[in-house]
């Protein structure tokens, strides 16, 4: 009886984990291409605002100033913010369009921007910066229409080891 009783607890548990995983980092099931590497150029960051986003409530900066520079661990050029914090993409974001919420946004904060801010192209940068409009009303920066996160895990600039994990990647100029 108590082994019955510890196999169906194991399982459920194990349901749990899932679904939590799942839940945490959005269910949907839609891609967007990373942008592409052509026309990325080494720069050292900006150091002009620092843009950190939080679990609950993100913080906002005056101006955003995104750059690219070059990541040792991954072997290519990246998009940085302006604290030199590696950028990631999201693959279950769609163009224009967040789907990272709730318990991924923790993880994965995104960059977010003070209403009425324009994001700013450090060298570097080829595409097109713009905002979309979160669920909760803040404005987050995109690259090419793609929404832009940190990771909650890289403690400094240069730090990139959000690159692959759930279906978030560094992203690329």
């Amino acid at each position: 009886m108590i082994k019955r009783y510890t196999s169906v607890l194991v399982s459920a548990t194990l349901i749990l984990t899932v679904l939590i995983a799942f839940v945490a980092c959005g269910g949907s099931s839609s891609t967007t291409p990373t942008p592409s590497k052509a026309g990325a150029a080494t720069v050292k960051p900006s150091s002009s605002a620092t843009t950190a986003a939080t679990a609950a409530t993100s913080a906002t900066s005056g101006s955003t100033t995104l750059a690219t520079a070059a990541n040792a661990a991954l072997g290519e050029n990246i998009l940085v913010d302006s604290a030199g914090k590696t950028l990631y993409t999201y693959d279950k974001d769609t163009a224009d369009t967040s789907a990272c919420t709730g318990a991924c946004a923790t993880t994965w904060p995104p960059l977010i921007i003070a209403s009425g801010s324009t994001p700013k192209a450090g060298s570097g940068i080829t595409g097109a910066l713009a905002t979309i409009t979160r669920p909760d009303g803040t404005k987050q920066v995109t690259y090419n229409g793609a929404p832009l996160y940190t990771y909650k895990q890289d403690a400094k600039a240069g730090d990139a080891s959000g690159d692959g994990v759930n279906s978030f990647h560094a992203a690329i100029p």
